[in-house]
């Protein structure tokens, strides 16, 4: 029996590894989403704001992420999530009810929110390739 591995022997050279792309941590993109809703126009009448927009949209995008279909989908997410997700937002009246996500969608411009997450994905992106 061996004892080992004998040594390489040579003068072979080692490809340069390439970069590693640097991971994203959890604060950087709660951070970094809130941030992308911070200036979104918000259409809704002051006296039926009972929750937060940034908060409405970062629910339901997540939502949407983990494989949500449809605004009760949404709801359920933020009910099983509330813990996790109120140490990012605020919830000052809990989680929504899938028609206050419905309602609040429908009065979106839905290009300004298109712009916002195109600008949002491709912040993640350049951070993941470069």
């Amino acid at each position: 029996m061996t004892k080992g591995f004998s040594p390489v022997v040579g003068s072979a050279k080692l490809k340069p590894l390439k970069p590693q792309p640097q991971p994203i941590f959890m604060e950087e993109l709660e951070g970094g989403l809130l941030n992308y809703f911070d200036d979104i126009p918000d259409p809704r009448v002051d006296r039926t704001k009972h929750h937060l927009l940034k908060d409405i949209l970062v629910i339901a995008l997540l939502a949407i992420i983990a494989g949500g279909n449809g605004w009760e989908d949404i709801e359920n997410y933020g009910i099983s999530k509330q813990t996790w997700l109120k140490q990012f937002l605020e919830l000052p009246n809990g989680i929504p009810h899938h028609d206050t996500f419905r309602r609040d969608f429908e009065k979106l411009d839905p290009k300004i929110l298109e712009q916002k997450l195109t600008q949002w994905v491709q912040k993640i992106l350049g951070s993941v390739v470069e």
